[in-house]
């Protein structure tokens, strides 16, 4: 089953050798040199550098990488190959983590074939998504093995460990890291490729999910789960985890927060518990760590996902110790620990004067205004202005994930609502259902339409709704890096497509106001709107017009100083 690899997964054709590669590219060269047959994504920070290395690596390997128009089918497509026994990957922001959850709850119980890796990317502090969640706490809900990578060459190593993790015990695998960790860079050595095997669909194999076999399934997971604990604490994984330094003071920390703890070491008293497997944890190389000190600080972002663990262990073990971090005040609970921010802790809480570089100055893309030329601009502009030439009464704006959050900024300011990936028109239903009368405009971008506002529309569709819904369109993913969108005449790997459009879709659904716009086209962009705004019923404007920035990849931004 997968890539029929040796113990020590060191078959191969290309030679060892030594690189300085960033985060994202170690990841993506371990994907590549396991021999992974197919790499599906859809774009967001900080997974987007990863899939993006992985097209170009394509070339030169037997692997097959798509930017599918939503997570949740990208899963799906892993899983596919996986199915077909050969190694696959899906790569998600935390966010997308939760789109996956559906399949991927079953597939633990059900099992997968060749090596299957979760690539989940995590945005402490929030610098570029809605919210800081944990995909830690999915990775454990879901119970799956957990890989945290501290530096790049623990990062292709972990990577090249989970496929073999993975084919092991017939689990998913999620590798988690946070942005931060994509843009360090750092010397490792390469393994050797794996050699890729034929795809072959297994069809003795059971790959049913049906509720006879549930309670089976699960108790046979859990025994899954605990032999994976057991072989944490067994050659090759020790090696995952690094004990440094020593004292009745302890610190345990893991992935990014590992390697920024790394410039304070050594630390007088203080011993550093590195940790790699996150679940389930290596309880016999933890519980001797923990032995003979007086007290430990878990470091983590987000959620005191390893902290709670550590607990409940040293209580186990009837250890009589301190356990300090997010739930006893000793760690900050929200945002990221930066550097700066670590330091102040450390001093405080350790009695060792810390220094560190000030706390970075970060960017939102989000807090800026449309790009220069962009396509959005003109119709949002009209919009305006019949609003305050009350040619059209002011609407309700549900808006979108993307660059739409950016009719929040000036000098538009006119985004009523705007919550997760694809939920405007659902939202935008929900209000007219309500009662509201006020006209209601629903706005998602194509991209975002094709990942899941289509169901939102059918849901209108189907229910009545009266709202206008407004698709705009302008042929990319621009605020993740400007990949392709789904339903673009062009896929990831650069092969020329028919393309899909989402007034044809509209259509199909027996919506009858159903328009294409012109997005620099002024006058027919008024003409229009006064149009729609006047009928009853659900309405669907396709504003389209092509992003000046596509093959720059940078949304340029003239500030007006007055």
């Amino acid at each position: 089953m997968g890539n029929n690899l040796d113990k020590k997964g060191l078959r191969g054709d290309i030679e060892t050798r030594k690189e300085t590669l960033s985060g994202s590219e170690s990841i993506a060269r371990a994907v590549a040199d396991a021999g992974a047959a197919v790499a599906a994504s859809y774009p967001g920070g900080p997974v987007t550098k990863i899939v993006e290395k992985l097209i170009d690596l394509s070339k030169s390997c037997d692997l097959y990488v798509e930017w599918s128009n939503c997570e949740k089918v990208a899963f799906e497509v892993a899983l596919g190959c996986s199915l077909a026994g050969r190694r696959s990957v899906i790569a998600a922001k935390h966010v997308g983590i939760n789109h996956i959850l559906d399949p991927l709850m079953t597939v633990n119980l059900t099992g997968c074939g060749g090596g299957m890796v979760i690539l989940a990317g995590d945005d402490p502090g929030s610098y570029g998504s809605q919210n800081e969640q944990d995909s830690r706490l999915l990775g454990a809900f879901a119970e799956i093995p957990i890989l945290e990578p501290a530096t790049p060459n623990q990062g292709y190593r972990m990577t090249r460990q989970a496929f073999r993790l993975s084919e092991a015990y017939r689990l998913p695998v999620m590798v988690r890291f946070v942005a931060d960790y994509t843009a360090e860079r750092a010397p490792f050595t390469t393994e050797p490729r794996s050699r890729a095997t034929r795809a072959e669909f297994n069809r003795k194999m059971r790959w049913q999910a049906l509720p006879a076999r549930v309670i089976d399934d699960h108790v046979a997971l859990h025994k899954k789960l605990k032999q994976i604990g057991k072989s944490f604490d067994q050659p090759p994984y020790p090696s995952l985890n690094h004990c440094d330094g020593g004292g009745r003071t302890g610190i345990i920390a893991a992935g990014h927060m590992a390697a920024r703890l790394r410039q304070y070491l050594p630390l007088a008293g203080v011993g550093i518990f590195e940790l790699g497997t996150l679940f389930p944890l290596p309880k016999k190389q933890i519980t001797a760590f923990l032995t003979d000190l007086d007290r430990v600080f878990v470091l983590e972002e987000v959620e005191p996902f390893i902290e709670n663990q550590v607990r409940v262990l040293a209580q186990m073990q009837k250890l009589n110790i301190e356990i300090c971090g997010k739930t006893t005040g000793h760690v900050p609970w929200e945002g990221d620990l930066h550097p700066a921010r670590l330091a102040r802790m450390l001093t405080e809480e350790l009695g060792q004067p810390l220094t560190a570089a000030p706390a970075p100055s970060r960017t939102y893309p989000s807090l800026q205004p449309f790009g220069d030329g962009c396509s959005y601009t003109p119709f949002f502009k009209s919009l305006q202005q019949m609003i305050a030439e009350k040619i059209i009464p002011k609407p309700i704006v549900v808006g979108e994930t993307g660059c739409l959050v950016r009719l929040s900024n000036p000098p538009f300011e006119m985004l009523d609502v705007k919550y997760s990936m694809g939920s405007s028109i659902g939202i935008a239903s929900g209000l007219w259902h309500s009662g509201v009368r006020d006209r209601i405009l629903a706005v998602t971008g194509d991209s975002v339409f094709f990942h899941t506002a289509l169901n939102g529309l059918v849901n209108a569709a189907h229910h009545q709704a009266d709202i206008i819904v407004v698709i705009m369109d302008n042929e990319t993913v621009a605020l993740t890096g400007f990949q392709n969108r789904s339903g673009a005449g062009i896929t990831a790997m650069g092969k020329n497509v028919r393309p899909i459009y989402p007034e044809d879709m509209a259509k199909a659904m027996g919506i009858d106001n159903v328009y294409t716009l012109d997005a620099f086209d002024d006058k027919k962009i008024r003409k229009m709107l006064q149009q729609v705004f006047s009928l009853k019923g659900l309405s669907v404007l396709i504003v389209r017009g092509r992003c000046p920035h596509i093959e720059s990849k940078q949304c340029r931004v003239t500030l007006n100083d007055e």
